[in-house]
C-alpha cells in the first residue's frame, strides 16, 4: 500500500464537499492537526463538478500535500469518487484518505475508491497516521484504519471515545489555511469569501459543546456508533472551555448574530453545569443570542427560563411522526405526543422560535398514521415552522438493515436529497399545518377524496410565497421579544440563506 511519496513533503490537505463552509467535524481535525505541528491545509468544494478537475488539479500540485483527506456524508459520495478517481489517476503518488460518517458506516464500499478509510472519531487516530506517513513509518496497525490487501477489507480496532473533549483544540471558525472554490478557479480563503460562502453570511457561529446522543434512533448515524463503540453516552466540555472559546470567537469575529449549538441534545445536560454555563455566560458578557435543538423529554420549564433570559432565542426539535407505532417500532424513538406537546407549549410560552422536525415518505407509515401527525401539529401553538425531511434508509443503519430484510423498495441514499420530498396532497396539507387556519386544514384532511385538491391546490403557492415568509418574519419578532432592532438584524444575518432554504427549499 502506498504510504508516502517519493518527493518529501510534510503537508496534508483536507477536502470537503458541503455547499457552505459550516464543516464543524473537519474544522477540528485541521485544528487538532495544526494543533500537532502537522501542516494542515483544507479545500472547501461547494457545487463540485467534474469540469473543475483541472483547476484542482493545479492547486494541489502546486500545494504537494504527503496526504489528501477527504470528508463526507452519503449525499457527497459521488462527489468524492469522481474527485478521488482524478486524483489517483493524475497524481498516483498521493494517497487519498476518506473519513466521515458514510466511510464510517460503508467502509468496504468507500476502500473499493479510497486508499484508506478511518472509521468514527479520527482526530487522534488520522494525526497518528499523518505522523507515521511522514516518518515513513508502518501504518497498517493504526486503530481505526481501514484498508483493502489482496481483496480483503480489514477494519482495525476503534480506539475509545475521547473522553475529555477540553483537549481538543477549538475549531477555527475561519480556518487561515483554507481556500475554496469559486467561479471555477481556487482562492485562499478571506472575510468576503466566507462570508459568501458560510452559513447566514458568516453571522452564525457553531460550537459543539458535546458529542453524543441518549438516544440511538434507528434512522440515525447514533444508532451505528451505538454498535461501533458499545455506547451512546454523551460527552460534555466543561463550561469554561466553552466559554473560553466563545470569547474568542465574539471578539475574532463582532458581527456574530447567532451562536448555533451542534449538539444532538443541547437539553440533556444537567442541571448544575446548565447553571454555571448561564452564570459564565452572563459574567463575561457575551451578549449573543443562540440556537440549539433538544429532544422533547428533556425540555422543562427551569431549563427554558434559565436559558431564555441568557439569549435562548431559537430551538429545534424532533416530533418525526405522530404515529406512536411507528415512532417506538420503526424509529425507536420513546417520546409520547403528550410529551412534544408540552414541550411545545412550554417553548411557546417563553416566547422562543421553534422549528418542528417531520419526517414523511416513510413505506411503513400508513396513511391514517400520517392523518395522526397532522392532529399533533394542529395542536401545537403558532407561530411555528416545520422542517420536512423524507426519509432516506442510511447505509449502517437499524433502519436500513430492516428494509432489507424486509425486501423494501427505496431510493438510494447516496443520490437521494433528504430535504426534497414527495410532493403528495398529505405532505402538502403538512407544510400547510403552521401557515393556515386549523379548520381549514381539517376541512382539506377531511374532504380529501371529495374535490378539496381544488382548494388545496388554489391556496398552497400563495401561502409558501405569502405566508410562510410572514410567519417566518413573526417567528424572529416573537423570539426577540417583539424588539424591532433585533428583528432587522436577524432578518438581515438569515436573508441570505434563510429564504432560500427555508421558503424556495433550494
Amino acid at each position: 500500500m502506498i504510504n508516502s511519496m517519493s518527493k518529501k513533503t510534510n503537508k496534508v490537505l483536507l477536502v470537503a464537499f458541503q455547499d457552505n463552509t459550516d464543516v464543524i467535524s473537519l474544522k477540528y481535525l485541521h485544528s487538532y492537526l495544526m494543533n500537532h505541528n502537522i501542516e494542515s491545509y483544507i479545500l472547501f468544494l461547494p457545487y463540485y463538478s467534474k469540469d473543475n478537475n483541472y483547476k484542482i488539479l493545479e492547486f494541489v500540485k502546486a500545494l504537494n500535500p504527503a496526504v489528501v483527506g477527504v470528508s463526507l456524508m452519503t449525499i457527497q459520495f459521488f462527489y468524492a469518487k469522481e474527485f478521488t478517481a482524478f486524483i489517483k489517476k493524475e497524481l498516483p503518488g498521493i494517497p487519498v484518505v476518506w473519513g466521515g460518517i458514510h466511510p464510517s458506516v460503508a467502509t468496504a464500499q468507500c476502500l473499493e475508491f479510497a486508499d484508506f478509510v478511518f472509521v468514527g472519531e479520527s482526530e487522534v487516530a488520522f494525526a497518528e497516521y499523518i505522523e507515521a506517513v511522514f516518518m515513513n513509518k508502518p501504518t497498517l496497525n493504526i486503530l481505526n484504519l481501514a484498508y483493502k490487501e489482496g481483496g480483503k477489507v480489514f477494519i482495525n480496532k476503534v480506539r475509545p471515545y475521547v473522553d475529555d473533549l477540553d483537549t481538543l483544540p477549538f475549531p477555527e471558525y475561519m480556518p487561515l489555511e483554507s481556500f475554496i472554490l469559486h467561479k471555477n478557479r481556487i482562492y485562499k480563503m478571506d472575510k468576503s469569501l466566507f462570508g459568501r460562502y458560510a452559513r447566514y453570511s458568516g453571522k452564525l457561529y457553531s460550537l459543539s459543546s458535546s458529542r453524543g446522543c441518549p438516544f440511538s434512533c434507528s434512522y440515525c448515524c447514533n444508532n451505528f456508533y451505538l454498535k461501533l463503540y458499545g455506547t451512546s453516552r454523551v460527552r460534555q466540555r466543561s463550561v469554561s472551555n466553552i466559554i473560553e472559546e466563545l470569547k474568542l470567537a465574539v471578539r475574532t469575529y463582532p458581527d456574530i448574530v447567532y451562536i448555533s449549538m451542534q449538539d444532538d441534545n443541547f437539553f440533556c445536560c444537567d442541571m448544575e453545569w446548565l447553571k454555571d454555563f448561564a452564570s459564565q455566560f452572563k459574567k463575561e458578557k457575551i451578549g449573543k443570542r443562540f440556537i440549539c435543538s433538544a429532544i422533547p423529554k428533556y425540555v422543562n420549564e427551569e431549563k427554558l427560563s434559565i436559558l431564555k433570559e441568557i439569549g435562548l432565542s431559537w430551538i429545534t426539535v424532533g416530533l418525526q411522526t405522530g404515529s406512536q407505532r411507528v415512532n417506538k417500532e420503526v424509529y425507536g424513538r420513546f417520546v409520547s405526543n403528550e410529551a412534544f406537546l408540552a414541550a411545545a407549549r412550554l417553548i411557546r410560552k417563553y416566547n422562543i422560535a421553534c422549528f418542528y422536525d417531520i419526517i414523511v415518505d416513510n413505506p411503513y407509515e400508513t396513511e391514517s398514521e400520517v392523518l395522526d401527525t397532522i392532529n399533533v401539529l394542529l395542536k401545537i401553538p403558532k407561530p411555528f415552522m416545520l422542517q420536512m425531511f423524507s426519509l432516506c434508509f442510511y447505509y449502517g443503519t437499524q433502519l436500513y438493515e430492516k428494509a432489507l430484510k424486509d425486501k423494501m423498495l427505496f431510493e438510494d441514499s447516496r443520490k437521494k436529497n433528504m430535504k426534497k420530498y414527495s410532493n403528495t396532497y398529505l405532505n402538502k396539507i403538512i407544510r400547510l399545518t403552521p401557515l393556515l387556519p386549523s379548520r381549514f386544514i381539517k376541512y382539506l384532511v377531511n374532504n380529501r377524496k371529495a374535490g378539496a385538491v381544488f382548494w388545496l391546490n388554489l391556496v398552497y403557492l400563495p401561502s409558501l410565497f405569502i405566508l410562510e415568509p410572514l410567519t417566518w418574519i413573526t417567528i424572529i419578532l416573537v423570539s426577540s421579544g417583539y424588539n424591532v432592532f433585533l428583528t432587522i438584524s436577524a432578518i438581515s444575518a438569515f436573508l441570505n440563506t434563510g429564504f432560500r432554504k427555508v421558503v424556495l427549499k433550494n
